[in-house]
């Protein structure tokens, strides 16, 4: 993984121009949202145009930290011709979804935290040691203003708590406290943040954690755990793609599990299985799931498997997970 640029010179690109595009990945999360609203809302703060888009809608609990539209590709505004395009949080080419496009459009930057040797900008720059890419954005940020808003530490500090699970991971540093603790000093409300992040589940998301529970199995002396989760599986109980989108956990939590996955049918491309995996620190996920068109953090990654039944798919993923367990 091979930086091309500076933060102080992602810094200067960003002072010198007017119009920006800032790209979340695709199923937009917490920490892609907050990295991409505080960025925007400092850039605003500068005089700049500031849209940002994914390639998908962004789910009503993650809401609250937009206060704007994420447009999707196909909609943005047409006066609107970016003159950056900025992703965030986006560790590879897939990950942009249907923003791929968008990439091209313009003078392009990557900012990311995942470990990854995809660099598709024209400046790529990642911290892997980072627990979350709005600990990047933090110090970009301090480069761009000496004053950080109420507004922009609330969102860093949901960012970093989202992709921390909570400060609970294994990719929690002591800058990743120190940064969440000047963020509370400034007002942030924490409870209340993380309140909406991990505390408030509509009825229909607990049907898909009882759902997920009920079809966990166990392989390799109860080394791996995995539950999966199918289109057919989901329509029966009326879920959305959006109520079983935070089952990524549940594996990893039992005890003696080292490596756990969570696989979910893709509804729009049946037979195509999206992999969340989990390992215990010592066992490397990130490179189980290189393995399987995917990849991420050591204990956090995430992967795809193309299979005809549920059980072909959770063969792919087992046989994978069994190579590092080795």
């Amino acid at each position: 993984m091979t930086n091309n640029i500076t933060l102080s010179e992602i810094a200067e690109i960003l002072k010198k121009r007017n119009k920006i595009l800032l790209i979340c990945h695709i199923r937009p999360d917490g920490d892609t949202l907050a990295s991409a609203f505080a960025l925007k809302s400092v850039l605003e703060e500068m005089g700049k145009k500031i849209i940002c888009s994914s390639s998908d809608k962004v789910a009503d609990r993650l809401s609250f930290l937009c206060d704007d539209t994420v447009y999707l590709p196909n909609e943005l505004p047409k006066d609107f011709t970016p003159d950056l395009v900025v992703s965030v949080d986006v560790a590879s080419n897939s990950m942009l979804g249907n923003c791929k496009e968008l990439i091209s459009i313009a003078e392009s930057i990557k900012i990311d935290h995942h470990e990854s040797d995809e660099q598709f900008a024209d400046h790529n720059y990642t911290v892997s040691e980072s627990a979350s890419c709005s600990e990047i954005i933090y110090d970009l940020i301090n480069i761009l203003t000496p004053n950080m808003s109420d507004k922009v530490c609330e969102l860093l500090y949901a960012g970093i708590s989202f992709d921390t699970g909570c400060f609970k991971h294994s990719n929690v540093t002591k800058e990743t406290h120190e940064k969440a603790a000047y963020l509370i000093s400034r007002n942030v409300d924490s409870a209340l943040i993380n309140q909406k992040l991990f505390g408030n589940k509509t009825k229909k998301e607990i049907e898909a954690l009882k759902m997920a529970y009920n079809n966990l199995e166990f392989f390799a002396d109860g080394k791996i755990a995995v539950t999966c989760i199918t289109n057919l599986m989901r329509e029966e109980k009326g879920l959305s793609e959006d109520d079983i989108a935070d089952l990524a956990q549940i594996p990893i939590e039992i005890d003696d599990v080292i490596i756990g996955a969570t696989l979910k049918e893709k509804g729009d491309k049946p037979g195509n299985y999206k992999i969340s995996m989990r390992s215990r620190p010592g066992t490397n996920a990130g490179a189980v799931c290189k393995m399987l068109n995917g990849g991420g953090h050591v204990c956090a990654a995430g992967g795809l498997v193309i299979a005809n039944t549920k059980e072909e798919a959770i063969n792919l993923v087992v046989n994978a997970a069994l190579t590092e367990i080795k």
